[in-house]
């Protein structure tokens, strides 16, 4: 399956359906009802898209703070 451009994996782990991806390290995204597991993939992309960015941002702002020293 593929979603928001990301190849998205699922397999069942005990009663839980668990997705991943190898494309995002650090998705996972688990539930016992597999329609709901799978609902909630696209919103824990986007925060983990997020994060990222963030991270990305505070790189720069101690890279520039580096420079300027």
């Amino acid at each position: 399956m593929v979603v928001m451009g990301l190849k998205i994996e699922h397999r069942v782990v005990g009663t839980q359906h668990v997705f991943t991806s190898p494309d995002l390290p650090g998705l996972l995204v688990a539930h016992r009802d597999r329609d709901t597991a799978e609902a909630d993939v696209p919103a824990a992309i986007e925060m983990l898209r997020r994060m990222e960015q963030r991270l990305a941002e505070k790189r720069r702002v101690k890279s520039r703070i580096a420079l300027s020293a």
